[in-house]
């Protein structure tokens, strides 16, 4: 089924990868002709903004704003909406729709004929996985998609050992967050990393990644780290395959969410 989406990337923390991700779907979502429109709800600081000038700002402390990310909802010539949330503000956004929360939320994004997919990275250690149970917990049952992402900065697939689980001496040890996230219907994918010092010379040059796997990354950063980051962002777009982050909005059937 392809999709009409609205997607938030969230976490109760920072520091987890939350703008990485919107970047990257920001820049790969219009290579598959999906036409978007990007808000970052920190206006005064956002980082996602100053990616590109065509992402807009929105201040969830605003009581009166003339426009907000709810508008492009309703535009028929947008197919995902990209909305980046400060980290830790959570309970800022859901207050926008009063005591009703998360599932009024879900409710007005239902109402522009779109689905709500609530993306929350996570790292290897307790502090960036069990913070994690509290957008399980916000969005299960609202009938919204619920997407965990490990991201591969802090570790390879099997270095999450707080949210899968370890077996040890016969007794399994942690594992608490990924049983809540299979209970309540959530996807759980890993992100590859790009090269820490790749990532700072991108950052550096002030590139956007579509950018810098371009001309613009072979005139700047040089011919190997620009097939080097082409090479990661297609690694990306194949760990995103067939979840509700589909590049071509080929989502999977959704799980019921209790």
């Amino acid at each position: 089924m392809r999709a009409r989406r609205v997607i938030v990337t969230l976490a109760p923390k920072g520091g987890v990868g939350k703008t990485f991700v919107s970047k990257l779907l920001h820049d790969l979502l219009p290579v598959r002709d999906r036409r978007i429109a990007s808000w970052d709800l920190d206006a005064s600081t956002g980082t996602f903004a100053v990616y590109d000038d065509a992402i807009k700002t929105f201040d969830l402390n605003a009581i009166a704003a003339k426009q907000s990310w709810l508008d492009d909802c309703y535009r028929g010539d947008v197919d995902d909406v990209i909305i980046d949330v400060p980290g830790g503000r959570i309970d800022d956004l859901l207050s926008t729709f009063g005591e009703s929360g998360a599932h009024g939320l879900v409710a007005t994004v239902k109402s522009s004929g779109r689905e709500l997919v609530a993306v929350n990275p996570i790292g290897a250690m307790v502090a960036e996985t069990v913070t994690a149970q509290v957008v399980l917990n916000a969005f299960a049952g609202t009938g919204a998609r619920i997407v965990i992402v490990k991201n591969g900065r802090f570790g390879n697939a099997d270095d999450f050992v707080i949210y899968d689980g370890i077996e040890e001496n016969g007794l399994r040890r942690y594992g608490a967050t990924s049983d809540l996230a299979v209970s309540v219907g959530a996807e759980t994918l890993f992100l590859p990393s790009i090269a820490p010092r790749l990532l700072a010379q991108i950052d550096a040059e002030r590139l956007r990644l579509i950018h810098a796997a371009g001309v613009r990354g072979v005139e700047q950063l040089g011919r190997l780290s620009a097939a080097r980051i082409q090479i990661y962002l297609t690694s990306a777009a194949d760990a995103l395959r067939c979840s509700s982050l589909d590049l071509d909005g080929n989502v999977p059937e959704q799980a019921v969410l209790r």
